[in-house]
């Protein structure tokens, strides 16, 4: 016979709301730290958000909703990392290309393709 894992549980909406609560600090931290003109290691933070994501979306459609706000100034605090990046550290960063260009392209090209 083999051996089999166990299932693995959904994580609580409390539990996904504190996770967002300390990403939320740590990105405020981070932008304030980048508005003094110091350098902040991102590297890994989609890595570490993309659980969290994943978790948002195996919950409940209601369970979902009620962490919109929270999301929503995540979504915010990461704009405002971005901003600042940009603002200080602008000439020492790669391509000037911006999210929304991103989707742009994006919106763009789904749309050719789906012709």
């Amino acid at each position: 016979m083999t051996e089999h894992g166990t299932i693995p549980t959904l994580a609580a909406p409390a539990d996904i709301d504190q996770t967002l609560e300390s990403l939320l600090s740590l990105l405020t931290s981070g932008e304030e730290t980048l508005a003094t003109g110091e350098m902040v290691d991102l590297y890994g933070l989609e890595r570490e958000i993309k659980p969290i994501l994943d978790a948002i979306l195996a919950l409940p459609a209601p369970q979902a909703r009620a962490l919109l706000p929270k999301l929503e100034r995540v979504l915010a605090a990461l704009d405002k990392v971005a901003g600042t990046l940009e603002r200080v550290h602008g000439d020492k960063l790669g391509g000037r290309e911006t999210h929304a260009t991103r989707i742009r392209a994006a919106q763009a090209y789904r749309s050719g393709k789906d012709m």
